[in-house]
């Protein structure tokens, strides 16, 4: 049994057609919160019975913002080899004031062969540390990350 799509959904293109409106009108909201929107390109079918050929990969997509961070004092290679519970992850007022907020951090180690990634999902294990900042010569505000929320990549 062969399905109609033309007599069971009569109105499919003209549907499609109209939801870029809903489709661009969230773009616009997205962007405004900061995020970089791409949206996908919407191709109609010839006939019902290319409909395979012609579905979607989704309406959008937004970019996720990554922050790369060199430890340069850091050697490690593994989370058994850092000599540290918790891993500096920003001073407090980047991130807070960071718009949109990052996906995740990636912290490389001094020879850039390993990395330990942050995901800002972690949030919530996080804690507030004042450190001596050695490059402005002040005391800071930091967020820290238990090393049991961090994984380990090498690169």
């Amino acid at each position: 049994m062969t399905y109609d799509y033309d007599t069971s959904d009569p109105t499919f293109l003209d549907d499609l057609r109209e939801s870029q409106e809903s489709v661009e009108r969230v773009a616009k909201w997205l962007r405004s919160k900061g995020y970089p929107v791409v949206v996908r390109p919407t191709f109609e079918r010839p006939d019902p019975s290319a409909m395979a050929e012609f579905s979607d990969a989704g309406d959008l997509e937004i970019l996720q913002r990554v922050e790369v961070k060199q430890r340069k004092s850091l050697t490690f290679t593994s989370k058994e080899d850092f000599s540290y519970t918790t891993i500096i992850v920003d001073a407090c007022h980047c991130f807070d004031n960071a718009r949109p907020k990052p996906f995740a951090y990636v912290i490389l180690n001094r020879e850039m062969t390993a990395a330990f990634v942050v995901p800002s999902s972690t949030k919530g294990h996080w804690r507030q540390v004042v450190k001596r900042d050695r490059f402005k010569n002040r005391d800071r505000k930091f967020y820290e990350c238990p090393m049991e929320h961090v994984q380990c990549v090498q690169l």
